[in-house]
């Protein structure tokens, strides 16, 4: 407890101090002793030091001092109980390499909504990424004002800049192009790559849930696919095993035929490679996919087999449209809106949360489309 007491200072004046305990601060639970000198009444000291509690238990004399680093340090370590490694990974990445620089040796009230606006700006000019940078700068000052060390998030009050105009080359293929892909694909001497982009194209399921597959979630019986599961890289740049983005991806989707028969020789074919390199592929957890290891892969090398099928391609003189590992997944879209399917059965199959996504998202349509629309208008109207 403080001691108020009266002295005498240099000039024999009477003057009022207070010493001792004050509070705990709230933030580091520590004690704080200390000694006030100089007030000319009793009221003076008790009013003083009555300030000096509240504003230790309020943390503000914390706010003061702590750094940005420091609270993105205390945000890391209760962000890795709140959200799969994954995410973590994402937003390490975001913070790490582009806030940092910027933000990490300002004092938190040094930090104003100007200075994050110059911030958002300059992201918005160099990466295409910038609103991600933006959300995960939010976050962290999110905690801060949760954790009561920030009065305010300057960076929510900032203005996000217009996405920047670009031409687009269409993600996905047509009927046509994707049967000249996989007649071209089926040539080569790698049955692997045929029975996964067959999968792609026909469930349109994401590389990394197609990379998370087990060959028991391969039902032949009912003819279903279950997919429960999708890869990701954690922080520390290690591949895993994890659910998938939302309840909506849990499903349990139909297979034609001619897919399960493709999969099932890809087994055989797997099972006799893997067999040469010492690996028992009839364990429960045998992956779909997996690489010389016999463990899973990273989402990335879907990218490297596209690349290397394209550059095969061009070699032998045929140029096949190139599109990205998810274009197979907006042709799945397409293609089954032209042989078709519901919006409904759609959604469901690409284990979209609603039916708002799956519209969003795949608004585009093929020239194929486009022709049959015009024509059934036509034919409805009669003229």
């Amino acid at each position: 407890m403080a001691k108020f007491e009266q002295y005498k200072d240099k000039n024999n004046k009477r003057k009022w101090l207070f010493s001792g305990y004050v509070a705990t601060d709230p933030i580091t639970e520590k004690k704080i002793v200390t000694t006030r000198k100089g007030f000319d009444t009793k009221a003076e000291a008790s009013l003083e030091f009555d300030k000096l509690k509240a504003s230790i238990l309020k943390g503000s004399k914390k706010k003061r001092t702590i750094t940005f680093q420091e609270l993105y340090d205390d945000w890391l370590e209760q962000h890795r109980k709140s959200v799969k490694s994954s995410t973590v990974a994402t937003n390490r990445r975001f913070i790490e390499g582009h806030v940092l620089p910027k933000f990490g040796k300002l004092k938190l009230d040094q930090i104003t909504v100007s200075f994050c606006q110059k911030c958002v700006n300059e992201w918005h000019d160099k990466y295409k990424q910038y609103h991600y940078i933006r959300r995960a700068t939010a976050q962290v000052m999110n905690y801060g004002v949760s954790m009561e060390l920030m009065e305010s998030n300057p960076m929510k009050k900032t203005i996000l800049p217009r996405k920047k105009e670009e031409e687009k080359k269409p993600n996905f293929y047509s009927k046509d192009e994707l049967h000249e892909f996989m007649t071209f694909v089926k040539t080569l001497d790698n049955y692997k790559y045929y029975a996964f982009f067959r999968l792609l194209a026909i469930t349109g399921m994401r590389k990394s849930e197609a990379l998370g597959l087990y060959i028991k979630d391969l039902n032949i019986f009912n003819k279903t696919l279950t997919i429960g599961k999708t890869i990701a890289i954690d922080e520390y740049d290690q591949v895993v095993l994890q659910t998938p983005k939302t309840k909506n991806s849990y499903r349990t989707i139909s297979l034609d035929d001619e897919t399960i028969r493709i999969l099932q020789k890809w087994f055989s074919i797997q099972k006799e490679d893997y067999f040469k390199l010492g690996f028992n592929t009839s364990k429960a957890k045998q992956l779909m996919f997996s690489n010389m290891s016999n463990d899973l892969y990273y989402p990335q090398v879907v990218n490297d087999w596209l690349d290397w099928i394209y550059d095969k391609a061009e070699k032998e003189g045929l140029t096949l449209k190139r599109i990205s590992p998810h274009g197979f997944r907006h042709t799945a879209c397409s293609l089954m809106f032209e042989a078709g399917a519901t919006i409904n059965e759609v959604q469901k199959r690409l284990g979209h949360k609603d039916v708002k996504t799956t519209m969003n998202i795949y608004s585009h349509v093929t020239p194929q489309q486009a022709e049959n629309t015009s024509q059934k208008l036509a034919n409805y109207l009669g003229f």
